[in-house]
């Protein structure tokens, strides 16, 4: 077989013909696509909410806090869970508040929530006695009477059992209403 001659553009073009006329393959005609859809809009987690100094400890794979928030009065000065539970018996409903120094959410629930003037108004109400529950200060208080070391938590107990239970870091309009639904 002789060999076209590269240099002559006639021949290279016959070549290029014939070649792709061999071709089991049609050519593909580009399709107009469409412009790429703009991105839903950015959902924010949870974390992006927290204005408490915190960072990520890649150790422990938590999200740490810098600072610790200071409960209010009515919940600081109120007796441990297992005195509470012993004090409140059947006549009161036990609202266990249950957070560690070290957890930023935590730490977030309670300048958001816990500190709120609704939230405290409706704790004050004769029919709950609040309480707070460090669990990395006292998990044997934990283990006993809630069955879990999980936080942020907020328990309801009467007679010392868990009636009903609030996960997670919530807003002061959330708390608020969950304590509402205590009582109905």
């Amino acid at each position: 077989m002789r060999r076209p001659n590269r240099k002559n553009p006639v021949c290279a073009a016959a070549l290029v013909l014939a070649l792709s006329a061999c071709t089991s393959k049609p050519v593909a005609t580009p399709v107009p696509q469409e412009p790429p859809k703009a991105p839903p809009p950015a959902i924010k987690a949870w974390m992006d909410r927290l204005t408490v100094a915190h960072e990520y400890d890649p150790k422990t794979g938590f999200i740490v806090a810098r600072e610790t928030v200071a409960l209010p009065a009515l919940i600081a000065e109120a007796p441990p869970l297992d005195k509470a539970i012993a004090e409140a018996g059947s006549s009161r409903i036990v609202i266990a508040f249950v957070t560690a120094d070290r957890c930023a959410p935590c730490q977030q629930y309670k300048r958001d929530a816990l500190n709120d003037a609704a939230v405290i108004a409706r704790l004050s109400d004769a029919r709950f006695l609040p309480t707070h529950l460090e669990v990395d200060r006292s998990p044997a208080l934990a283990d006993a009477h809630l069955g879990t070391r999980s936080i942020p938590m907020t328990y309801a107990l009467r007679d010392g059992k868990v009636i009903a239970e609030l996960r997670g870091q919530r807003s002061a309009a959330d708390l608020v209403v969950w304590i509402d639904g205590l009582t109905r």
